[in-house]
């Protein structure tokens, strides 16, 4: 693996001290140019990283894998990050607003390596030491990948084990073993960093047993043997790749972090080959290194399959194989991404694709390689024959070539620079200045429901519950049958915050348009606001006081109501009501039992009667104004229904009770029956008859 190296220790150093200054003079001036924006602060891009902080300093101190004090939860998608932070705090002991920077450091140092493995990995990969540098500096230069190196997360190590299992997995291929136990380590490591490690897994597991074995057309005994001697490396990817999955199985029944059963939506929306492969290629650099990229991408898939061929036919070093992942890597890890939801592919600046940048790096200096060859082999150019084939003129072409390309790329990512100091500065004008704000707002005891748990819960040191359901598991169970943004969503949420209900509620209004617009039953206290092109996921965080009284559905029936056991069909039961006389009518709230979902919608008829069952006024309507539609309904709801019955000269003196009944929307089917008497509606005296 490292074999190419050790002949060439003087040119090694300076091919890969090149990339690796530029890599840390990058970082350092972005890292510079952020702090002078945020009065000499860095800080983190996104409330994730102090999600991963949160865990790892629980860690630190003793307390296993938590985000609540004592509640074990498997909420860390990348327990080798949190593992790696948590050594670092144990060691260093930061306090908390230094946390985050040891996190920054860390993930910086990732990024040089990730160049550094790029660089390696090129020159190897080809024997061509100037492919390599290209690979490393237009990865150093790449404004994106930059953005990853100071966001504190895990990408950058997730990308720098991605090089090193392809390219461990390359050196087994081309000494002719099938899956060494260094390439089980570092494919089990980079699946421990973060669950798309999985995909790679499978890509390399799927090439060394079944496609370069079919390739390379191995005999039955030659394939078997090739298997049993891969029993190393599977044996050393089960044993680590398989830890987590165990303690998660342990801790919540489920192989996989709560993280990814929240936020996968696994083929719900179709892969889009196209828009996956190129849409971030083309905000990283431009269309024109696009294309150079995508017929980089062309020549190392061809170059790999002849290598494969040639290997076939003579195994010799000089027709050392390359495996068909190397360059496929790169594509179906961004489609496998996509199949899992679309949504990632732009989501916190499309964190989530940015391994797949050194590829691409890669594969632009591939081009030039490849253009190289066309010019000299061909009569392209209007040249002599020896010209062409001349070291000056191979020289020539890379070097113009290299420079446009690190030209462009640089200037293209010239605003990522500046996208950090305003992700930075979001960030703690939102999420870090909320924490602070919670310390004073709420008791040490509280709990807080929040949407994104990161910064707010590891600042005041709160308990609590995650709407998203990252750490809170009960989350997931409640909403699994209902669609985000909906009513359906909002109120499985609010069934759950009366089980243990929050002293404040703190979210994003468009994340749950329908909590948060229900009539009366949030009240506005703080607004953390930010403006400008953002990574966040809202610009105004709302933090809210629950009108428990308004809330859409109860935990009990309060004493002051007076009960009447009414029994309906399809689970519902008018378990008690009051009356309130005001100078708009009588308002009638019906309280109302469900042991069953309704299979339709209905209205509630209020019908204001006199002795002979005549009707002297009504306040028919669906369930509370139309914002509960029965159909909503759950078993053991417990549902304030309030209707007005409209009387412009007060209660009529012949009024003698309120008849209520409930029927279809459209009338076009028999009013729901009482189950426990005759007839299809409820009394409610008044007046004499309730003396």
């Amino acid at each position: 693996m490292f074999d190419i190296f050790r002949e060439n220790p003087r040119k090694t150093l300076l091919i890969l001290l090149i990339p690796a200054l530029i890599a840390c003079v990058h970082l350092a001036l972005v890292m510079r140019y952020t702090m002078a924006q945020n009065d000499g602060n860095i800080g983190a891009l996104l409330d994730d990283t102090w999600i991963h902080v949160r865990f790892a300093d629980h860690i630190a101190r003793g307390e296993g894998l938590s985000y609540n004090d004592g509640v074990l939860t498997t909420g860390a998608t990348s327990p080798l990050w949190v593992l790696t932070l948590a050594g670092a705090f144990a060691v260093l002991n930061p306090p908390i607003m230094e946390q985050v920077n040891v996190a920054i450091m860390l993930s910086a140092i990732g990024h040089v390596f990730a160049v550094l493995a790029i660089t390696g990995f090129g020159w190897w990969l080809t024997r061509r030491e100037w492919v390599g540098l290209l690979a490393g500096i237009l990865t150093a230069l790449t404004g994106r990948f930059i953005w990853m190196g100071l966001s504190g997360m895990e990408i950058t190590t997730f990308t720098l084990l991605c090089i090193l299992a392809l390219w461990s997995h390359t050196s087994d291929v081309r000494q002719n073993r099938a899956f060494g136990w260094r390439t089980g380590i570092l494919t089990a490591l980079a699946t421990l960093a973060r669950p798309e490690g999985y995909l790679l897994a499978v890509l390399i597991g799927g090439d060394a047993f079944v496609l370069s074995p079919l390739i390379l057309r191995l005999k039955p005994a030659d394939w078997i043997a090739r298997v049993r001697a891969g029993w190393r490396g599977i044996l050393a990817y089960i044993l680590l790749a398989g830890s987590y999955p165990l303690a998660s199985m342990l801790i919540s029944g489920y192989p996989l972090p709560n993280t990814f059963r929240v936020k996968s939506k696994l083929g719900e929306e179709f892969p889009d080959l196209p828009r996956a492969f190129f849409w971030q290629m083309d905000g990283d650099y431009s269309l024109i290194v696009t294309v150079i990229m995508t017929l980089g991408f062309v020549f190392l898939l061809w170059l790999a399959w002849r290598s494969l061929q040639a290997w076939r036919v003579s195994p010799s070093q000089e027709n050392a194989p390359m495996p068909l992942v190397v360059p496929l890597w790169a594509v179906l890890f961004v489609l496998g991404v996509l199949f899992l939801g679309a949504d990632r592919f732009v989501v916190n600046n499309s964190r989530y694709v940015a391994p797949a940048i050194p590829f691409h790096a890669l594969f632009a200096a591939i081009a030039v390689w490849g253009v190289v060859q066309l010019l000299t082999a061909r009569r392209v150019l209007m040249l002599s024959p020896s010209l062409r084939s001349g070291e000056g003129f191979r020289e020539g072409i890379i070097g113009v070539l290299s420079a446009i390309l690190m030209g462009v790329v640089l200037i293209t990512g010239l605003p990522q620079g500046a996208q950090v100091a305003n992700d930075v500065s979001q960030l703690r004008k939102m999420h870090v200045a909320a924490g602070f704000w919670f310390i004073d707002a709420t008791d040490p005891d509280d709990t807080i429901a929040l949407n994104d748990v990161g910064a707010i819960v590891h600042i005041s040191g709160r308990r609590v519950l995650d709407l998203e359901g990252l750490v809170s598991e009960e989350v997931i169970d409640a909403t699994a049958d209902a669609n985000d943004y909906t009513c359906a969503h909002d109120l499985q949420l609010m069934r759950l915050m009366l089980k243990e209900p929050p002293a404040l509620i703190g979210v994003f209004p468009w994340f749950y348009p329908c909590m948060t617009a229900w009539e009366g039953a949030l009240q506005p206290l703080n607004v953390f606001t930010i403006t400008g092109q953002t990574v966040i996921a809202g610009g105004e965080l709302v933090v809210y006081v629950p009108v428990w009284e308004n809330w859409a559905v109860q935990a009990i029936i309060p004493d002051e109501v007076t009960r009447l056991d009414a029994s309906y069909e399809e689970g519902i039961t008018l378990g008690g009501y009051t009356l309130d006389e005001t100078d708009a009518g009588l308002n009638v709230s019906l309280w109302w039992q469900v042991s069953a979902t309704p299979t339709q919608d209905y209205n509630i008829s209020v019908h204001l009667i006199d002795e002979n069952g005549d009707i002297l006024a009504q306040g028919d309507g669906a369930p509370q104004n139309g914002q509960f539609f029965t159909s909503l309904w759950r078993a053991g709801d417990i549902i304030r229904d309030t209707h007005l019955i409209p009387l412009e000269a007060g209660l009529p003196a012949e009024a003698t009770g309120i008849r209520i009944g409930i029927y279809t929307l459209d009338g076009s089917r028999p009013p729901l029956r009482r189950t426990d008497v005759d007839g299809d509606s409820a009394l409610i005296p008044i007046g004499a008859s309730a003396d």
